[in-house]
């Protein structure tokens, strides 16, 4: 009898302990994980930008799965004849939202703020007439994106944003090479489009 209840004893020993290794085995890999997140770094340019000769580069984190962090940066400084002008740069940070299961889906927050000078350069042939721009501008607004996988490392990223704009501006036109104003101190003010992409992604460091 002494026999049966030492064996049931160590039994219960050998099971306790077996218990806490488990326990303590499954803690470990849990905080493996929190050491180890699971995050990507992204680079990538917005060829929609960049075709109408405004080179963009931007950087994102993915902080997890379901968050992400960017910043885009656009820059132009093109020159011409008679006047013809295309200086801009312009800021775009926004933080992203990844949803459903596969996560390529995204919604947004973003603001922009930048200044421009542009005469009958692209976009400013998109403007009226024979008249120049040179102001500053900036937007806040919510973004809808897809991003679609080309690879392991690679994907393009469609998004539209849609919020307010405020830009304040002067206008001018050009006579025998000088710059004439037309209005000074004017602004303007509209909800629509704040932004739109299509750019390419490089992710680097990709679990995909």
């Amino acid at each position: 009898m002494n026999f049966m209840k030492q064996l049931q004893e160590k039994l219960l020993a050998l099971l306790l302990m077996a218990l806490l290794t488990g326990t303590g085995a499954y803690a470990q890999e849990a905080s493996d994980k929190q050491k180890t997140p699971d995050y990507r770094f992204a680079v990538r340019t917005n060829v929609l930008y960049d075709a109408f000769l405004l080179p963009t580069l931007g950087v994102e984190w993915r902080m997890n799965e379901n968050v992400g962090i960017k910043l885009d940066g656009s820059l132009a400084w093109w020159g011409g004849n008679h006047g013809k002008v295309q200086k801009m740069w312009l800021v775009n940070p926004e933080v992203r939202w990844y949803l459903l299961r596969d996560r390529r889906f995204y919604v947004g927050v973003s603001g922009s703020y930048g200044e421009y000078n542009i005469y009958k350069y692209l976009p400013g042939k998109l403007l009226k007439g024979d008249t120049g721009y040179q102001g500053k501008l900036w937007n806040a607004g919510v973004t809808l994106g897809y991003q679609l996988s080309l690879s392991r490392s690679f994907s393009l990223d469609f998004n539209l944003g849609l919020g307010y704009t405020r830009s304040a501006y002067d206008s001018f036109g050009m006579t025998d090479g000088v710059r004439i104003h037309k209005q000074q101190g004017g602004t303007k003010n509209f909800a629509g489009p704040t932004q739109a992409g299509i750019s390419l992604v490089w992710t680097i460091g990709s679990n995909k």
